[in-house]
């Protein structure tokens, strides 16, 4: 298995666009406020910046169980957080789902640092007899504590799912924000059943982060209940999202541990759901930086339209933020119809997603997620309101550039339904796929591309994950019933390559000869700077003697998928001129070592969130001999071939992978040099291999090599996979390997 960039930039079912040179985040916690008391704010003490730690959610206070809680007066309760369940004795704050319930009158509750003086400010506000749930980030005391105050007699709970520790600079738990996207919308597939668990992939995260901040939005149950949301293992005696009505609409946004990528959803109650995806956070193999981390701030009321005008349906305000991502609470008070709104970076496109829900004439508030630029934060209304935002720290980043946003039409109050591909995978074949002879004439160039036909090949890692490549062919093989065109190979610093057991795997008797495609990091531990400044200069020498010792043309890539390594602080070392700088140095001093039967591939991911750093990227047309990019379906995102290779994005002026390299690199050749179909979200993977191909393909003419990802990693693209999915996968794939396309130029007659 290769040791990948973390991230595999996928959601392309959604708009995506994740965090760039000059991106901002607004996390705005918005649970809020209406709040009339007039107390001071509290002191939240000296700046600290902190990193996220996830815990496995778990229920730290109930008032109705009496459990947890220590009543300081008649309004206020006190909660023990720090050195709990997991949680850091040091921690200076907490994430948590908050839910009050059983209110004898209308109110509201706040969660504060414990000891200090109460602000001006709430999280929740209820009405009699119903339940609300939000989420939140709260400050601990030195002790480890919090309190809560509320207004008038109400049950309150308290679930914790993480904890924020101390540190100036950190790879794990730093806070990336994304544009949100959807992931999950059972209204356009299936509703849950009562008592159901689904596992929900949250594709736009790094593959090793360990939270993320998502907003769930239950949508009129036939009956009242709740949803959970959790990372592993047994489900948690918790609830993240509650619905107490039937016919309600409701929302939580708050923090969930995830692992691999997927998040785990519960309903107790069943219906139907929508899950969007605001941001996540870093796992330990993330670049370390400042950037990302939290700062709790003394509260502080940024805007209350009751004392001006309200905000009119249709209308965006812009007010001011602390930071460049404001963590704050934001309530609609008073809405003349049920409706939405939105916070996001004034300035910006506003997204398709919504901050905060209103059903009907009642304050409710809830936590979001937006963008700041320099001109601060719009509140974009559905409906007139009037709004309330209470600002209790921020996240540390740039502000966002400002672009002029769209004119765009307004969205339903409920987010719209999707169309997705149907759910039964497809009968397996019983025909063994068809055989094609190679027609004459039929060439490879000094650069390796045929010149009739497109090639096929594999990454093929072994099932059981073990390091054994000679397995993992013949398990491919096995399925496919045909030798890949191409090998594909992951190396790092000064080994030699190709090794003894790969020259022979790529010949083999009685077999084609398989050409060898390697992707190489020079080093593991040095910046781009620091190896265009030569430090890897001694490796690159090793690596040459390797490539010499080879007599055939091979395919060599240099610091694969570098979009989400770039940092663009001008100190880090990494930003695109480091890595163009980089790739060109390592290419002349292999150049330099005599290498004369290297292909250079330019290989990145390609997806449409970075397409401002790939122009940057570019190494230029005389250091580059082949485009690639990585594309994957998943989430039902692709519908076959030709969307995989390209689906451009005219929103967003993104003409697609293909478009954009055939501009940028005009008459390279174009690989896919991983393309895989996730099992794990899709739900007919199997029709992605479907259909006539070679039409397909046609309409993509620089399109001259595929390389299959049969591997389990942050997608499952499996060809051997027993399950039913995986067996139709499998077939087809063994019909679409058997198709003349691919069987065209034999590499046999290669340089």
């Amino acid at each position: 298995m290769k040791t990948r960039s973390p991230a595999r930039k996928t959601l392309e079912s959604q708009r995506l666009r994740l965090v760039r040179s000059r991106l901002v985040i607004v996390v705005a916690m918005i649970a809020t406020a209406v709040s009339l008391i007039g107390a001071s704010p509290a002191a939240v003490g000296a700046v600290t910046t902190s990193a996220y730690r996830p815990v496995q959610p778990f229920r730290a206070g109930d008032t109705r169980t009496n459990d947890g809680f220590t009543r300081i007066d008649a309004h206020t309760l006190r909660l023990q957080v720090a050195g709990r369940n997991g949680v850091p004795a040091d921690a200076t704050a907490a994430a948590i789902t908050m839910v009050a319930t059983n209110g004898q009158a209308p109110g509201h509750a706040l969660t504060y640092q414990a000891g200090e003086k109460r602000p001006n400010a709430s999280n929740i506000n209820y009405e009699a007899y119903q339940t609300y749930s939000t989420g939140a980030i709260v400050p601990l005391s030195a002790g480890g504590a919090i309190d809560v105050y509320t207004l008038t007699p109400v049950d309150i709970i308290i679930d914790v799912t993480g904890a924020f520790v101390p540190v100036t600079t950190s790879s794990e738990g730093r806070f990336i924000a994304i544009e949100p996207s959807r992931v999950t919308d059972t209204r356009a597939t299936t509703p849950f059943d009562a008592g159901e668990t689904r596992d929900v992939s949250i594709q736009s995260a790094w593959k090793n982060a360990t939270g993320a901040l998502v907003t769930l939005t239950v949508i009129a149950p036939n009956v009242p209940g709740f949803f959970t949301a959790y990372a592993t293992g047994n489900r948690p005696d918790t609830s993240t999202v509650n619905v107490p009505d039937y016919n309600a609409t409701r929302a939580t946004t708050t923090i969930v541990p995830i692992s691999d990528k997927v998040m785990k959803l519960y309903s107790s109650h069943g219906g139907n759901v929508i899950v969007d995806v605001i941001g996540f956070f870093t796992g330990p193999y993330a670049d370390e930086s400042s950037e990302g981390l939290f700062v709790a701030t003394t509260p502080k009321r940024r805007v209350d339209t009751r004392s001006t005008a309200a905000v009119g349906r249709g209308e965006a305000r812009s007010f001011d933020v602390e930071g460049g991502v404001a963590v704050g609470s934001l309530a609609i008070v008073t809405p003349a119809s049920a409706g939405f709104a939105s916070m996001y970076a004034n300035g910006t496109p506003r997204p398709a997603t919504s901050t905060i829900n209103a059903t009907n004439e009642m304050a409710i508030a809830n936590m979001a997620v937006a963008r700041a630029s320099e001109s601060g934060v719009n509140v974009y209304s559905s409906t007139t309101a009037h709004y309330i935002f209470d600002q209790f720290g921020y996240f540390t980043s740039d502000l966002a550039e400002v672009v002029t946003p769209p004119t765009s039409p307004t969205p339903p109050t409920t987010p719209p339904a999707t169309t997705v591909p149907p759910t039964t995978p497809p009968t397996p074949p019983t025909t063994a796929p068809p055989t094609t002879t190679p027609p004459p004439g039929c060439s490879v160039s000094a650069l390796l591309v045929p010149s009739c036909g497109v090639w096929l090949g594999s990454s093929t890692p072994p099932r059981n994950g073990g390091g054994d490549v000679a397995v993992g062919l013949a398990e491919y093989e096995a399925v496919a019933q045909n030798t890949p065109d191409i090998l594909h190979y992951y190396k790092s610093g000064g080994g030699k390559f190709p090794t003894a057991k790969e020259i022979g795997l790529a010949k083999r008797p009685g077999k084609q000869r398989s050409l060898l495609l390697y992707n190489w990091k020079p080093s593991r531990s040095a910046t781009w700077r620091q190896i265009a400044n030569g430090a890897a200069d001694a490796d690159i020498a090793k690596v040459a003697a390797g490539l010499k010792s080879y007599p055939h043309k091979l395919f060599l890539n240099i610091f694969h998928e570098p979009e989400d390594n770039v940092n663009t602080s001008p100190g880090s070392g990494m930003t695109p001129d480091d890595y163009r700088n980089m790739y060109r140095h390592v290419v002349d001093e292999l150049n330099s070592h005599g290498v004369t039967n290297a292909v250079y591939v330019w290989n990145v991911m390609g997806y449409y969130g970075w397409d401002e750093y790939l122009d940057a990227l570019y190494p230029g047309n005389s250091y580059v001999d082949w485009v690639c990019g990585d594309p994957y379906a998943k989430d039902n995102n692709r519908r076959d071939i030709a969307e995989l290779i390209n689906k451009p994005r005219e929103n967003l002026n993104w003409p697609g992978f293909y478009g954009w390299a055939t501009a940028r690199a005009p008459g390279k050749p174009i690989m896919l040099c991983e393309f895989g179909v996730d099992l794990y979200t899709n739900s007919n993977p199997a029709s992605i291999l479907q259909g006539n191909i070679a039409q397909m393909l046609a309409q993509y003419p620089m399109l001259k090599a595929m390389v299959y990802w049969n591997s389990v990693d942050d997608v499952n693209a499996r060809l051997d996979n027993t399950s039913t999915k995986g067996r139709a996968l499998g077939a087809a794939y063994r019909n679409f390997a058997g198709q003349s396309i691919f069987n065209q130029t034999s590499p046999n007659s290669a340089p």
